[in-house]
């Protein structure tokens, strides 16, 4: 008996210590603006998935496309069916490292400025990027918080001739992304 307890303790003691450091959410949000002398069109997704892990710095995160919410049902339509072509394109990804994650102090409350980088795919091309932004530790969470400019045609999402003027060249991405323990 004693053996089947220190074994579970030690299994137990393992699964917790590769879970230390390590923040999760599946409710992110990523928003994007576009804003045009014509329309400003803002569109929201509140399931984002993203794990941070405080010790190596390492960030990922995933985006549903077909998730984001317009207030124009139809914008949302061509969105998804001719612009990211999420059902093709069914996400977009990131994958990087916060560069300056030394300066951040997991176990102390504040709000840390951060630099991040990494590759984002989106409609299947992969890119460098990078952005600065903060992190604020609270007593049991974390929150990363970014803003960054992006452009489509970056990532080959064609733009139609006929609503051209309708869409900015350049986006306002912004990002919360609210982290539990894992």
């Amino acid at each position: 008996m004693k053996t089947i307890i220190s074994t579970a303790f030690i299994i137990l003691s393992i699964q917790i210590s590769s879970a230390q450091g390590k923040f999760l959410t599946n409710d992110g949000v990523i928003s994007f603006y576009s804003h045009t002398v014509i329309e400003d069109i803002t569109a929201t997704n509140d399931k984002v998935a993203a794990v941070i892990d405080s010790e190596s710095g390492e960030v990922a995160i995933i985006v549903i496309m077909n998730e984001f919410q317009f207030e124009k049902k139809l914008m949302q339509e061509h969105f998804n069916e001719n612009y990211v072509e999420s059902e093709k394109y069914p996400k977009a990804t990131f994958s990087g490292q916060i560069s300056n994650n030394g300066e951040v102090n997991y176990q102390s409350t504040g709000e840390y400025r951060v630099r991040v980088a990494g590759e984002m795919t989106i409609h299947g091309i992969t890119r460098n990027v990078s952005a600065e932004g903060t992190i604020e530790v609270n007593r049991n969470t974390i929150t990363a918080r970014t803003k960054f400019m992006l452009n489509p045609e970056e990532y080959e999402i064609k733009i139609p001739k006929v609503v051209r003027n309708n869409i900015a060249e350049k986006m306002e991405i912004s990002a919360e992304l609210v982290c539990n323990p894992m």
